[in-house]
């Protein structure tokens, strides 16, 4: 329940249409409702004359959007990045972490996308991670083992910017949290060198489960997280990170989740769910990224598919354009399936 209308602003000389927009306060009103409303919110502003800027798909901060995936690839990992760039992805998530990703084909691949295109590097955003000496392969570590923690961070971005041939970061990931907070707090610290000096524009973590991790990470750094990048599934400490996602509405940080479709198979299984495919003539796998993305979520898409990276880019130009794939009925049919719990204000 809002009321919008249109009204010319008069301290703009350029006319731009603006949204006036009057929300009920409500004591109980959980995660659940605070996305589904910012996410129609985006849309009424979309929809609006004027409003045009807002959703540039040009514009690589818009939102909604879908990253590229680049674990689990290995040697095909640079003709995929490509392939996903020449689709029209245009955020890339990897990390310098052989185990299980093949980073320097990252670079290989996107800069011969971007050759292709004639796109220049700031067209493009790239994120990558640090991970732990636990997190790594023994026989692959690509920094020195032995160093300190400090210099260990240092050697691992500088490695990631070599490999994916760029001078800067989009976003820098600290891939999991240290095994005490001095340690993770000290890996953050550096972080924040790499961003005064120009060489990463935003800091972010992943496989952070509670909440109340999320927040003291928060509150005890002085360049504040801009993503939290999670695995979206049921058997997190908080089912479906409702907790968490709603520390991020609140701050302002952008949830980006992982294994969106691998880990609901029973959804994307669910008679509903196709049944709403086939009313909409998308796959169930573009029903879940509609459905997160309509959360305010930001899906990473690892498809190794063509025809499906170029149905997932066409699923986003048309929610950028102003179309509403879902309707209320239908996301809370489909929060209902997942089993995604409500969290109400006395449990934050």
């Amino acid at each position: 329940n809002f009321r919008a209308k249109k009204t010319k602003n008069p301290k703009n000389s350029a006319g731009r249409t603006c949204i006036v927009i009057g929300v009920p306060m409500r004591r109980h009103c959980n995660n659940l409702m605070t996305s589904r409303l910012i996410s129609l919110l985006i849309l009424v502003v979309a929809s609006c004359e004027g409003a045009k800027a807002l959703v540039d798909t040009a514009n690589l901060a818009a939102f909604p959007r879908i990253i590229y995936g680049t674990a689990w690839k290995e040697d095909r990992t640079a003709n995929l990045v490509y392939d996903a760039v020449m689709s029209g992805f245009r955020h890339i998530d990897t990390a310098c972490q052989p185990k299980h990703y093949n980073e320097q084909q990252v670079g290989e691949g996107w800069t011969r996308a971007a050759k292709e295109l004639g796109l220049a590097r700031d067209s493009l955003w790239v994120q990558t991670k640090y991970t732990s000496l636990d997190g790594q392969d023994p026989e692959r570590v690509p920094y020195d083992k032995d160093a300190s923690l400090e210099d260990r961070v240092r050697q691992s971005v500088a490695k990631s910017l070599e490999n994916l041939q760029t001078d800067y970061l989009d976003s820098l990931v600290m891939h999991g949290p240290e095994g005490n907070w001095e340690d993770t707090l000290t890996v953050w610290r550096v972080f924040e060198e790499f961003v005064d000096a120009g060489k990463v524009r935003a800091l972010g973590m992943s496989n952070f489960y509670q909440a109340d991790a999320v927040e003291y990470l928060y509150d005890n750094v002085r360049i504040k997280p801009s993503a939290v990048q999670n695995r979206f599934y049921k058997d997190s400490d908080i089912a479906y990170d409702v907790l968490t996602r709603a520390f991020c509405l609140e701050k302002g940080i952008e949830y980006q989740s992982f294994w969106t479709l691998g880990a609901n198979r029973h959804g994307l299984q669910h008679e509903g769910v196709n049944e709403m495919a086939t009313e909409k003539g998308i796959s169930v796998e573009n029903v879940m990224y509609a459905f997160v993305m309509a959360l305010g979520i930001t899906p990473l898409d690892g498809t190794t598919n063509k025809q499906h990276m170029q149905e997932d880019m066409e699923l986003v130009s048309r929610i950028k354009g102003g179309e509403r794939l879902l309707s209320e009925e239908e996301i809370d049919l489909l929060s209902e399936i997942l089993g995604i719990p409500d969290a109400g204000a006395d449990e934050l």
